[in-house]
């Protein structure tokens, strides 16, 4: 038997079960055997993608990996602004709304409801994704690459926790890609796609917009204006607290 103390800070303490403890961010646990620092914090409800830093209490950094020791009084940051990289995104299938708006924003992002909690893991790792999911016993995989924690139940407060954890607010390019599949979106002569347009659309519109990967056709129509107020609203709010 050893006897721990974990102390979180403000954002992850929200992870946390309801007892007063917790919801103080300090917690005593009592653990049967030896384990690592990782286990021993996920048992809580903390996914290792939320865990920033570990400092034991004489200020040296603890690794996930190490094991805790008996007396261990540990203090456990967020994660704070992470390095975003290529920013390319994997949602599991309950975050297609996420995923569309992302796409919207222009941000590279692979769902597909089909895709399981394994071949979610598999496919962060191997095509060097960022794993967001609300699910954290997914994001509690020990073989799993960068990932977040989706908190938020509403689609365009996600995004802006997203933009905001990874800094790319500035990096968006609103309607460069399909909502509908990822692809790329480009414009395309008017006359190559005549035959595809409403005819009355026709009458007052020249620009036109073609999917490279699925072929669907855009253009602006009166629902862009409110779409881009929208995109508008969430890089303004994924801006707060930067």
């Amino acid at each position: 038997m050893l006897t721990i103390s974990l102390r979180f800070a403000a954002d992850l303490a929200a992870l946390l079960g309801p007892a007063d403890a917790r919801r103080a961010g300090a917690v005593r646990r009592v653990l049967p055997a030896a384990t690592s620092v990782k286990d021993a914090i996920e048992a809580l409800g903390v996914p290792h993608c939320e865990i920033g830093a570990v400092v034991a209490a004489d200020g040296s950094t603890r690794a996930l990996d190490d094991p805790v020791a008996d007396g261990d009084r540990l203090s456990v940051a967020g994660i704070g602004r992470a390095d975003p990289g290529r920013a390319r995104f994997l949602c599991d299938r309950h975050l297609a709304a996420l995923a569309r708006l992302l796409r919207t924003l222009g941000f590279d992002t692979a769902w597909d409801p089909a895709w399981g909690p394994a071949e979610l893991a598999r496919r962060g790792l191997n095509e060097d994704r960022i794993l967001l999911s609300g699910s954290r016993a997914l994001l509690k995989r020990r073989l799993l690459g960068a990932a977040m924690l989706i908190r938020d139940d509403d689609p365009d407060a996600q995004v802006a926790a997203v933009i905001r954890r990874f800094g790319l607010a500035g990096r968006a390019r609103p309607f460069a890609r399909c909502p509908l599949c990822n692809g790329e979106v480009r414009p395309v002569p008017k006359a190559d796609v005549a035959a595809r347009i409403p005819p009355r659309t026709a009458l007052w519109l020249d620009e036109y917009f073609l999917c490279t990967g699925c072929g669907q056709l855009y253009w602006e129509g009166t629902h862009v204006a409110a779409l881009r107020e929208r995109l508008a609203g969430i890089l303004a709010a994924a801006g707060h607290g930067q």
